[in-house]
């Protein structure tokens, strides 16, 4: 600091500045990934094989710091995933995932629950149906009943004689006595969800011993029943004593941290049907799990249905804000990702079977537009698994189903695998922006509020941004793109997106040189359109990047603070030249 009186260098409090972002933007060390397991790393070359570039979660920012993210859509998620990595949670992660066919039997899902839990813990089973939908299909999320039960899902053609819950299915014992069995694994605790209409006594068992016996009052309404479980238990018997009790599913949870993820996954369903779900029962269940993320993986069969005639676009717009409106009010502080449907070709009876549907794209396009309007983010499974023809590419591996809709064993798990990556790198590349006030000052003293006299606030929002050319891997280079990419609108489609573009000859060397030596006079620096239009009749800017002080060695917080430097010279080129009218 300079002493009393002495006038303040300029440069060095802007670079003090240039610091306290970086500072505010570094990588949170426990957010930093593992290595990629055997398995994950198996399905990734094998979805480089099928030309699967996976895809990122778009993941709008909520709250702005200068022109930097400081709250975004997934933050109520990010945030619980935190506490339970620092040790502070005293309580389980949730992720409820509505979906159809593609989850009904756990498949996609398990491998997001297995990368998830591998980081953040074991939070137990989750919400369990009475038994399989199918004779297909593994047993993990179901318990073991026989011959006891009938079953009625929303995806059914036939209306059914009881409502149905969150699950959006519901089990009726069809004999007296009737039985399901679960295994254990360390959960103590449990509830269960059952309707009080026409139902007899209800008794759990614990290794063949009495637990917990209901009795009803049949006074119409839904009820959950908590119980505990012993430790060391290893199973678990629900006996309905009476025909026609309805079970809506039950949850076995373990103590303490750790993630959970319920598959409510219904064959045939879409959001329309979902909405058949009795609201009341769906809205006091769902207040119970208490999710931190809702999963919603619908549209394959609304792009069908739409073909068939069956539904309209207004339907399935409606619809699917009815739906999220719904999830919202029985979980009002979930944080909410939509992933868009599969590739969808017309199927084995049409002339020419791997044509694209022709609803596919607008569905995709009205997903992404509601998701937007509804403040969830969203992941374009679509492109993510290659786009037009992925099927195809599927199908000649062996990995696709002979409907030619739905893929099968490891075309499944590589869909999980792209979708639980790009999970994580959003939760890990996301910066903590623990004072966004001081955040935006220190924005405002590097780019100088007083040059920017048409700005209600500087540079608020910037438009997207990446670093061109550059080296990923580098840390220096991927210093500078976090910083851009930490002061970017997630609007990838955008016709606002701007590239920073570097001269290709100043750019090849600008890492080495700036790690080794500065300043560094680049020939040209701007920001450009994503069409390729510039900004100004002087799109190339000199810029004299700054000599850092002596203890900043590391090279991703060089550059990380060189980046917030770099971007605010040029905010303040593009602001002196021409006023932004869309600001």
């Amino acid at each position: 600091m300079p002493a009393l009186g002495e006038p303040l260098d300029r440069e060095a409090v802007r670079i003090a500045a240039a610091r306290a972002i970086a500072r505010t933007l570094a990588l949170v060390p426990s957010r930093r990934l593992p290595e990629p397991t055997h398995r994950d790393q198996q399905l990734f070359q094998l979805a480089a094989a099928l030309k699967a570039p996976g895809a990122a979660v778009e993941n709008p920012c909520t709250e702005w710091a200068g022109p930097f993210c400081a709250r975004t859509t997934l933050d109520p998620f990010f945030s619980a995933l935190d506490d339970v990595r620092s040790g502070n949670a005293s309580s389980r992660v949730t992720i409820a995932a509505f979906g159809n066919s593609l989850i009904a039997s756990d498949r996609i899902v398990d491998v997001v629950r297995e990368d998830l839990v591998r980081l953040f813990g074991d939070g137990g089973r989750g919400l369990l149906l009475i038994d399989k939908l199918a004779d297909y299909g593994p047993r993990a999320r179901t318990g073991n009943s026989g011959e006891g039960w009938e079953v009625h899902t929303v995806g059914d053609l036939q209306p059914s004689p009881a409502p149905f819950g969150l699950a959006g299915i519901v089990h009726i014992s069809k004999m007296p006595r009737a039985r399901s069995r679960f295994r254990l694994s360390g959960e103590t605790k449990g509830t269960l969800f059952w309707v009080d209409k026409g139902a007899g006594p209800i008794e759990l068992r614990i290794d063949g011993k009495p637990l917990v016996q209901i009795s009803p009052q049949n006074d119409g309404h839904a009820q959950s029943t908590d119980f505990t479980l012993p430790q060391g238990a290893a199973s678990l018997e629900l006996i309905a004593h009476k025909s026609g009790t309805v079970i809506q599913g039950l949850v076995l949870d373990r103590p303490g941290p750790g993630l959970v993820l319920d598959t409510l996954g219904v064959a045939a369903a879409d959001a329309s049907l979902f909405l058949h779900a009795d609201e009341e029962m769906v809205t006091e269940q769902l207040r119970s799990r208490a999710p931190n993320l809702v999963l919603i993986m619908l549209g394959g069969n609304e792009v069908k249905r739409l073909q068939w005639g069956r539904s309209t676009f207004e339907k399935v717009e409606r619809d699917f804000h009815r739906f999220i409106q719904r999830i919202k009010q029985g979980a009002p502080g979930s944080a909410c990702l939509m992933v868009g449907p599969l590739d969808a070709v017309l199927g084995p009876e049409a002339p020419k079977p791997f044509q694209q549907r022709a609803e596919l794209l607008e569905v995709i396009e009205l997903e992404l537009t509601i998701s937007q309007q509804e403040g969830c983010a969203f992941f374009d499974m679509y492109t993510a698994m290659g786009g037009k023809g992925s099927l195809e590419r599927f199908n000649a591996r062996g990995l696709l189903h002979e409907d030619l809709v739905h893929p099968r064993g490891q075309g499944l798990d590589v869909l999980g695998a792209m979708l639980a990556d790009s999970l994580l790198k959003a939760w890990s590349e996301t910066p903590r922006a623990e004072q966004p006030y001081a955040l935006a000052e220190a924005w405002a003293t590097l780019v100088g509020s007083d040059l920017l006299p048409h700005e209600t606030s500087p540079w608020r929002k910037a438009p997207l941004v990446t670093l061109l050319p550059g080296d990923p891997k580098d840390p220096l280079t991927g210093g500078i793109q976090r910083v851009l990419s930490a002061a970017r609108a997630w609007t990838p489609r955008s016709e606002e997106a701007r590239w920073l573009v570097l001269d290709p000859g100043a750019a090849h060397a600008l890492p080495g040189t700036i790690a080794t030596s500065g300043p560094v006079s680049l020939r040209c620096a701007s920001l450009v359109s994503s069409s390729g239009t510039a900004p100004s009749q002087e799109p190339c800017l000199p810029v004299t990047l700054p000599a850092l002080p002596p203890d900043l060695q590391d090279p991703l917080d060089r550059g990380v603070t060189l980046g917030a430097w770099l971007l605010a010279e040029l905010v303040r080129h593009d602001s002196l030249v021409e006023p932004r009218s869309d600001r």
